[in-house]
């Protein structure tokens, strides 16, 4: 079968999108079908050779590209495929249903776009933003998705919210999958003290990108927090992103002195992931605008319990058993770190929990999907 992924960016963007558009195209190969990925920009020297690029303006400094469409070579080979995939929905989808020629077309939801689209519109306090962003994408879903043969959405909850949006397409929930191995047996193992921590701390490690949607200095304050009452509570940040600057002078400017409480890592490549995560005792977040966080399940296949707050995506993603989520993040952040045998039975749980996110298993779902919509 020749699948075209469709997504908005690629390499060299880092985020769960790029991530796992790219697992799956590898999954898909290693299966005996043909993937291609459609996307826009440069070529990148990191490119697979079924990497098709169309070139676009640069939006700034974020790694994606402005464009009116896909060249010609682009199109003649998008409309090749037995099945079209996209993964954004402007700059993907809306090229997808514009170049297909009566191809199954189908979407993955990756984003909470009524939360996300509020948080970057540059019109003012977020009490304004946010309501305008809702109302956009009540009119934005349906639009876009009008005319897919089905839309995936990685979890329950947010394809609820896609129905309550009237989106009309059939949504089938699918997670997003990840191949478990490098985070369940990491190929070098980190120690605290490989990382400059000391041996004797409890430590929170947040991996993703460090950006204002992510709420990462709200997860700093209730660091905070926890660590006044608990000093031998450490916090390790693994990621980059716009706020990283201003994540570093505010721990180094902070009333309490962070310095010995804090590892800022910034980015560290995928591939060693999982050897970081060893150094952890559990993973935290502070984000409510997630889909189905890779980062989530990739420290529950690491045998990490989760400290995140209490909103659907936890719900849906990290059983009762595998987290913490009290009204306030910093109370979970306290329990976790004051609680060995609890940490012990939450990682044994959120490791049973993550091997329904296998890739196998994920990839031969949607594969299954396609299947059933092709004539």
């Amino acid at each position: 079968m020749k699948i075209g992924l469709l997504t908005a960016c690629y390499k060299p963007v880092i985020n769960g999108v790029t991530r796992m558009v790219m697992l799956y195209a590898q999954k898909l190969a290693e299966l005996g079908h043909q993937p291609t990925i459609f996307t826009l920009g440069p070529p990148h020297p990191e490119d697979e050779p079924y990497v098709v690029r169309s070139p676009g303006r640069p939006l700034a400094q974020s790694g994606y590209y402005f464009a009116t469409g896909y060249t010609p070579e682009a199109q003649a080979k998008l409309q090749q495929m037995d099945v079209l995939h996209a993964h954004h929905l402007w700059f993907s989808l809306d090229f997808a249903k514009r170049y297909g020629q009566n191809q199954p077309i189908f979407y993955t939801n990756h984003t909470r776009y009524d939360i996300y689209v509020g948080e970057y519109l540059p019109l003012g306090p977020k009490a304004i933003t946010r309501p305008f962003g809702r109302t956009l994408m009540r009119w934005m879903w349906p639009r876009q998705t009008t005319g897919c043969t089905a839309v995936i959405s990685p979890s329950a909850h947010v394809a609820d919210i896609m129905q309550t949006y009237q989106v009309t397409s059939p949504i089938y929930v699918i997670p997003n999958g990840i191949n478990l191995t490098s985070f369940t047996t990491p190929s070098a193992p980190k120690s605290k003290t490989d990382l400059g921590i000391p041996a004797d701390k409890v430590v929170a490690a947040y991996v993703g990108r460090i950006t204002s949607e992510k709420r990462i200095l709200d997860l700093i304050e209730q660091f905070v927090q926890a660590y006044s009452q608990v000093p031998q509570l450490h916090l390790l940040l693994i990621g980059d992103g716009d706020q990283l600057r201003q994540v570093k002078t505010k721990i180094a400017q902070h009333d309490h002195d962070l310095t010995d409480a804090t590892t800022v890592c910034g980015w560290v490549p995928y591939e060693e992931i999982g050897n970081y995560l060893t150094a952890a005792d559990f993973f935290v977040t502070a984000s409510d605008s997630e889909v189905h966080p890779l980062s989530a399940i990739e420290a529950m296949a690491a045998r990490l319990p989760i400290a995140a707050p209490n909103t659907a995506w936890v719900t849906d993603t990290v059983p009762k058993t595998a987290t913490l989520t009290h009204p306030k993040l910093q109370h979970s952040l306290i329990e976790l770190a004051q609680n060995r045998t609890k940490r012990h039975q939450m990682a044994q749980a959120a490791y049973q929990a993550s091997t329904i996110y296998e890739i196998d298993r994920t990839v031969q779902q949607t594969i299954d999907l396609y299947q059933r919509y092709l004539v």
